[in-house]
């Protein structure tokens, strides 16, 4: 009986990981395997929908041994066919997938209804709030700490909601407004996610933006759109689906954002752009752990974030602060209130004076760029990295797992790589640009990397840890 739910709970979690893609569902399948052969990461979540799944599935499996004894009782008597109807449900048991993937297709249909109506109710919510001005975030990268900037610079002077953590799909976003979202919010900060061509839009029907930021354009989510020239089309969706007159804030460092945006602005469309540039003198403190700067009409701040990329974001809200007229005192109070992301270029003060730099949550290469960036400035220190690489890089996975080793060769001087299909791409750039075997120590597990940090970690270390796969990457 254990076995059985522990392969129906097993199958049924692949299914959740893949956001209930039967096609993806089914490679993931043939990539881990049918049977668990060791313990996942994490378990599944007993959502409303999973829990729906479920139940069909196992209506269908008794459905189909009910079915098969009726159709044979005449021919071969009840007590065979009762033991046939067992048989089946037996069967059916050991393949859970057959039954998961017909209750996804059957409640498809139903599915598609609920998450219609939902929309409809949010945007009808969002409409209807006459005052409130949306700001939207679309990206590759740098959405999250966009979200967390805007929300800190924009509160000190007005009632600001943002879309929580990494809820950022249509659904997920809908289903928050509903819950959170009430008439006293003057500002709505929205992250917008994106997998499929469509996907902003489908946000931007729900929450059209005022504001349109655009934070950066690289091959993160390849293996999905498939080409670079989908992934512009999809984040610009922000841009062309936004409000008549919308202000359109684009990241001036980002080159594929330079490059693409005129072919998706409207003529009545206010454009201005943002780079870590705008902020003069810039110095990295490596005790305090934050950047000390200058900006124009406001003077000298600080801001506690370790990536200079961060600067670009502060320059960003700088400008949306003021087009919402806010003053020089307000825009500094705000931006000193910058704290930390969680796990995303986080530090951490840990026993031994052992720093760690959590970046577990970056999974592009614009950002392990800015991560390895971050670690070179420790001069004084010894240098760890600890990485399983990128995911969902599709053909340009290789091209980009090189580059990380020939960025890391100069500045880790300990590089700990988790061994799956893209690590040893990795470990070819950095013994390319240099790097002696002795500095690269590989894992089978990420689990077992963490476990030998005690034999590894030493007094005044830092140690970053850049993305963190999931279960159906590994």
């Amino acid at each position: 009986m254990k076995f059985f739910i522990n392969l129906s709970k097993y199958q049924l979690y692949l299914l959740q990981l893949e956001n209930y893609e039967l096609f993806r569902f089914w490679k993931l399948l043939f990539k881990k395997g049918f049977w668990p052969k060791k313990p996942q990461r994490k378990e599944l979540v007993w959502t409303a929908k999973a829990f729906s799944v479920f139940a069909l599935a196992e209506l269908l499996m008794l459905a189909a041994a009910a079915l098969s004894f009726f159709v044979f009782m005449a021919q071969l008597g009840i007590r065979s066919s009762v033991l046939l109807g067992f048989a089946v449900f037996v069967v059916l048991k050991n393949l859970p997938f057959l039954g998961y993937s017909l209750a996804v297709a059957l409640l498809l249909p139903l599915d598609f209804l609920l998450k219609q109506v939902l929309v409809f109710r949010a945007r009808h919510k969002i409409k209807n709030l006459a005052s409130l001005k949306v700001i939207g975030i679309a990206g590759s990268y740098g959405k999250t700490t966009m979200k967390e900037v805007l929300l800190a610079v924009l509160s000190a002077k007005f009632k600001v909601a943002a879309t929580p953590e990494s809820v950022n799909t249509p659904v997920g976003i809908a289903r928050w407004a509903l819950k959170k979202l009430d008439p006293s919010v003057e500002l709505l900060i929205v992250e917008m996610g994106e997998h499929y061509k469509g996907d902003v839009e489908e946000v931007c029907a729900i929450a059209q933006p005022d504001i349109a930021v655009v934070t950066g354009i690289n091959e993160a989510h390849l293996e999905r759109m498939k080409s670079l020239e989908n992934v512009v089309d999809t984040i610009f969706e922000i841009v062309s689906r936004s409000k008549p007159g919308a202000l359109v804030v684009l990241n001036g460092d980002d080159r594929n954002v330079i490059q693409n945006y005129k072919k998706y602005v409207w003529p009545d469309h206010k454009v201005e752009s943002f780079k870590a540039e705008d902020l003069s003198n810039r110095n990295f403190n490596t005790q305090t752990l934050r950047w000390e700067t200058e900006l124009a009409e406001i003077g000298k701040v600080k801001i506690n974030l370790l990536g200079e990329y961060v600067l670009a974001d502060v320059s960003a809200a700088v400008r949306l602060a003021k087009s919402l007229g806010m003053g020089s005192e307000e825009i500094k109070k705000g931006v000193e209130k910058i704290q930390p992301v969680e796990h995303r270029l986080e530090p951490i003060k840990s026993g031994g004076d052992v720093l760690v730099i959590d970046d577990a949550y970056n999974g592009n290469s614009t950002g392990v760029t800015e991560a390895i960036k971050v670690l070179s400035r420790f001069q004084n220190r010894r240098k760890i990295y600890i990485t399983p690489g990128l995911v969902e890089t599709g053909k340009a996975a290789e091209e980009v797992h090189k580059k990380i080793g020939g960025e890391l060769a100069s500045v880790a001087d300990l590089v700990i790589l988790i061994k799956n299909s893209v690590t040893p791409f990795i470990a070819e750039g950095l013994k390319a640009a240099g790097c002696t075997p002795e500095k690269i120590v590989w894992f089978n597990t990420a689990a077992a990397a963490h476990e030998n940090l005690k034999n590894i970690l030493k007094p005044g270390d830092v140690i970053l840890f850049q993305n963190d796969w999931g279960d159906q990457y590994l």
